[in-house]
C-alpha cells in the first residue's frame, strides 16, 4: 500500500519537475494540460458535497459537459467579481417556468460552417405541451426578419432595410402590406354574427360593421372621445353630424365649414313648345312654354339652372340663302338674355342647337320665364320650323 502511494507521488513530482511541462495528472500519468483527468465518464470535480449524491460540481457524459447544482431549487449563475462580491450577468434556473435570466442583449449569428444561409439565426419554439416544434422567429434573409410557421410559412415579416411590415407578403412595398389576394384583410372586432373591419373583393374595397344594426362612421378622436362627422346607417341612410336630414334633401358643401342638409330641387320644369313661323327680317317670336307656370315665386335666394335644346329646319327657300336662327331664355324679358345660341342653317337642312347648362342667381321675388326664337336674318317668306325643349331647375341656396 505504501509503495503504491509512493509511486503516485513520484509521478506527480516528476511531472512537476523543471525538466517536464509541469502538467498535473489526476488518475492519469499522461496529463495533457496543467490539470488533466482520465478519459472516463462521470464526476470530475466535486465543489461542494460528498459526491455520492447530488452536489455542486463538474462532470462529463457522452457528448455533454455538465455544470450542475446540488438541488432543483439551486441555480447556476455566471458573472464577474468574486464569490462574496459577485456581479451577476446570467442565471440558469433549474426549476419553474423560467429557464434563464440574462442581464443584457443577446446577439445571434449564423453558426454554420461552411456558411449555409438556410440556417439563419433565430429561435425555434415548441408547442406549450412540448409535443412538436410550433414556429420560428428570426432572420429570413439579408433583408427580412420575422415569424415562420403554419401553411403561410413566413406569415409576418419586417423589412429591416426599408422599415416595412408584410403580413403574408415577404416583399412589402408600403409601411404595411398584405398579399395580393381577395378576402378579409383587417378584423378590428370579431362579433357574434360578423366582424368589424376591412376586406377586398373584386374591384372593391369593403369597410363593414359586424351586424345589421351597426353604423359605419367617420370622424375624429379628441382625448379618447369619438366625434362623428359622417355615417352610413345600416339601412343605407346618410348622416351628417348625426343628422339624417329629411326626404328629398341634399348635402350642401359648407366650403371650409361643415356640410349640411338643405332642401332639394324646389322646381323642375321640362316642357316642349313648337313655333312654326313665316318671317320677314328681324321677326321675333316670344312666348311662355305651354304647361309652364308663367310666374315663379321665390322665397329664398336660389340658383337657377336653365337648358334650352331645339331642332331647327329650314323648310323652304325662294332665294336659296342661309338663315341665322337664335334661341334664348330671359327672365321677365328684362334681365340679360341667358344662354343665347345662334346657328346658320343651310337651306333644307336640320340642326340641333342648345344653350348648355346656364347657372345664375335670383333673389327672392316673382319671376316669369320666357322662351324665344328669333329669325334675325332670312329670306322673305322663308319658313323656319322650330321645336324646342326647355328645362329649368331652381335650387334654394339654404
Amino acid at each position: 500500500m505504501f509503495r503504491r502511494h509512493l509511486t503516485t507521488f513520484l509521478v506527480f513530482a516528476l511531472v512537476n519537475s523543471p525538466s517536464y511541462t509541469q502538467n498535473v495528472g489526476i488518475g492519469t500519468n499522461t496529463p495533457t494540460g496543467p490539470l488533466s483527468f482520465p478519459s472516463i465518464l462521470g464526476n470530475k470535480i466535486v465543489l461542494w458535497g460528498d459526491g455520492t449524491t447530488s452536489h455542486y460540481g463538474l462532470g462529463v457524459q457522452s457528448g455533454s459537459f455538465q455544470v450542475y447544482a446540488n438541488l432543483p431549487s439551486d441555480n447556476i449563475v455566471f458573472g464577474s467579481g468574486r464569490s462574496t462580491a459577485f456581479w451577476e450577468r446570467m442565471r440558469i434556473i433549474n426549476s419553474g417556468a423560467d429557464g434563464m435570466v440574462l442581464n443584457g442583449r443577446v446577439t445571434l449569428r449564423n453558426g454554420t460552417s461552411p456558411l449555409d444561409t438556410d440556417y439563419s439565426p433565430g429561435i425555434w419554439l415548441y408547442r406549450s405541451d412540448n409535443t412538436n416544434l410550433l414556429g420560428f422567429m428570426g432572420t429570413q434573409n439579408n433583408q427580412n426578419i420575422g415569424f415562420f410557421g403554419g401553411p403561410a410559412g413566413w406569415g409576418f415579416v419586417y423589412d429591416a432595410v426599408n422599415s416595412r411590415v408584410g403580413i403574408g407578403n415577404t416583399s412589402p412595398n408600403a409601411p404595411l402590406a398584405f398579399p395580393p389576394a381577395l378576402g378579409k384583410k383587417i378584423t378590428l372586432y370579431p362579433g357574434a354574427t360578423g366582424d368589424v373591419g376591412f376586406a377586398v373583393a373584386g374591384n372593391r374595397l369593403q369597410i363593414y360593421s359586424d351586424n345589421p344594426n351597426a353604423d359605419v362612421a367617420i370622424g375624429y378622436d379628441a382625448a379618447g372621445v369619438f366625434n362623428e362627422r359622417f355615417a352610413i346607417k345600416p339601412n343605407g341612410a346618410l348622416a351628417i353630424n348625426g343628422n339624417t336630414g329629411t326626404a328629398q334633401q341634399v348635402i350642401a358643401s359648407g366650403g371650409a365649414g361643415t356640410a349640411k342638409w338643405v332642401n332639394g330641387l324646389s322646381y323642375i320644369y321640362s316642357n316642349t313648345f313648337e313655333i312654326n313661323q313665316t318671317s320677314d327680317l328681324s321677326t321675333t317670336n316670344y312666348g311662355s312654354l305651354p304647361g309652364l307656370s308663367p310666374v315663379i315665386n321665390l322665397t329664398k335666394r336660389s340658383k337657377v339652372i336653365v337648358n334650352l335644346t331645339g331642332n331647327v329646319r329650314s323648310t323652304a327657300c325662294f332665294t336659296c340663302g342661309s338663315q341665322l336662327v337664335e334661341a334664348a331664355i330671359s327672365i321677365n324679358n328684362l334681365l340679360p338674355i341667358v344662354g343665347l345660341v345662334s346657328t346658320s342653317i343651310p337651306n333644307g337642312d336640320q340642326v340641333t342647337i342648345t344653350t348648355g347648362n346656364k347657372i345664375f342667381t335670383l333673389d327672392p321675388g316673382s319671376y316669369t320665364l320666357i322662351a324665344a326664337t328669333n329669325n334675325v336674318l332670312g329670306d322673305i317668306r322663308t319658313y323656319v320650323a322650330s321645336r324646342f325643349r326647355m328645362t329649368v331647375i331652381i335650387i334654394p341656396e339654404e
